[in-house]
């Protein structure tokens, strides 16, 4: 506004013209779309190598059970299969917004682990996977697929930082109190750096050259998304524990 009082009033309007600015966001936000593809693409991937690595073991060897084997592998790179398609059909579908969501499910913690430690308890190399799951918890309110895709991004992370001969990973399920469940991913490899834990869930961080970063963001991301909760406690040289909150069946009306 121009002028004072006793004067004629006046407006001075300024233009910019951000047309640069919109394609720069335009291209970055593309990058990150295909990191995220590229990240979610990976998840499957993983399960599916180590099934075929537990196949191929098991007719080097001559394996008695040789064929019950086959079938499990076969079955679990099905669903992995299956998973990939999922996401296909997820990123398809991004630029239609007002797609079908998908509910939230009665979830039993132990059918889920016991899935991805068929895959891991048979994988080749220096890391030793466990589970301790208490068979009495109850359901929790979650996504059967996504806390597999939970299980295996912090199995992966784990089994990354295990550097050492016999580094052991475990998950573990206890009642965190009468309405929530606690589960746990342990592992007592290289630990994570005090400076770096505030960071570790932002995107594109990694405490990897060929990280990609996304992936604690996605779990806490999913996690969220089930109204739970996620942290992480390391110390370097020592190992990490990521902590999942998660809200029980039973209660969940009660939220």
């Amino acid at each position: 506004r121009l002028g004072s009082m006793g004067t004629q009033p006046g407006v001075v309007v300024a233009m910019d013209d951000v047309t640069d600015e919109l394609r720069s966001e335009r291209v970055l936000a593309w990058g990150e779309m295909a990191r995220q593809v590229a990240h979610e693409v990976k998840n499957p991937l993983t399960p599916i190598k180590l099934s075929i690595q537990h196949v191929r073991r098991a007719w080097k060897d001559s394996h008695p059970d040789f064929e019950d084997i086959l079938l499990n592998n076969a079955d679990a790179m099905l669903m992995e299969i299956e998973r990939l398609a999922g996401i296909a059909q997820s990123f398809s579908s991004f630029g239609a917004p007002g797609g079908p969501v998908v509910e939230l499910s009665r979830v039993l913690i132990i059918d889920v682990v016991n899935d991805v430690m068929a895959l891991y308890r048979s994988s080749v190399g220096h890391i030793q996977f466990n589970a301790n799951i208490d068979p009495t918890l109850p359901p929790v309110v979650a996504r059967s697929s996504e806390l597999k895709e939970v299980l295996v991004n912090l199995l992966e992370n784990a089994r990354m930082a295990g550097k050492v001969e016999g580094t052991l990973v475990s998950i573990v399920a206890s009642r965190d109190d009468q309405e929530k469940v606690l589960l746990q991913v342990i592992d007592d490899g290289v630990g994570i750096a005090a400076d770096t834990l505030p960071r570790i869930f932002e995107p594109q961080f990694s405490t990897r050259s060929a990280g990609a970063g996304l992936g604690l963001a996605i779990v806490q991301k999913l996690v969220r998304s089930w109204g739970g909760k996620v942290s992480v406690s390391s110390t370097l040289g020592e190992g990490t524990t990521v902590s999942l909150i998660l809200r029980s069946w039973e209660s969940r009306d009660v939220h």
